[in-house]
């Protein structure tokens, strides 16, 4: 598996050294500071609207103990993890030309025995062009961080939505 990471890697590396350079910015994830568009008690489902990236405001959707996090617009899917989940405490924005045009999020699993995470690419949604997952990489992948970023910059531009399929890079297993 170690072998397939490194040569996704450097394949998507490659298609994004094509383009010109991305940079990122953080945005602070916390619901705290959010507000609630909706809520039902029967079933813990909650919804918020919390402050994004210039215009791009970010949604985080809870429910049955996980979550799923949007950007520009509420995709209306849950893109989740089958695990417990919480999301970390920000959002990575990658950015070209002065414009977002993928986010970059880590949902970490909470329960007691739990110590894994998975990074989310997605892109960002905007009137009547929702977002979507363009990628995930479990948090234990070598360089997690880097190959989600390197996904987002090759992928995240050019993915259609419901017709492109996510790439999913699982847990690496050491061969």
């Amino acid at each position: 598996m170690t072998r397939f990471v490194s040569l996704v890697a450097a394949l998507v590396a490659a298609a994004a050294a094509a383009q010109p350079a991305a940079d990122s910015a953080y945005t602070d994830l916390d619901t705290d500071d959010c507000q609630v568009l909706s809520q039902v008690e029967e079933g813990e489902s909650i919804s918020w609207l919390c402050p994004g990236f210039g215009t791009f405001p970010v949604y985080v959707n809870a429910g049955d103990g996980r979550f799923d996090v949007d950007a520009g617009i509420d995709d209306g899917a849950f893109d989740t993890i089958p695990q417990f989940n919480a999301p970390g405490p920000r959002v990575e924005w990658r950015i070209r030309d002065r414009a977002p045009f993928a986010i970059i999020y880590r949902l970490r699993e909470v329960a007691l025995e739990a110590r894994g995470s998975t990074l989310f690419v997605e892109t960002i949604g905007t009137a009547g062009v929702p977002g979507c997952t363009v990628a995930t990489v479990a948090g234990d992948v070598p360089n997690a961080n880097r190959v989600a970023r390197d996904l987002a910059d090759a992928l995240a531009e050019d993915f259609r939505c419901g017709v492109d399929r996510a790439a999913v890079l699982e847990a690496a297993d050491g061969d």
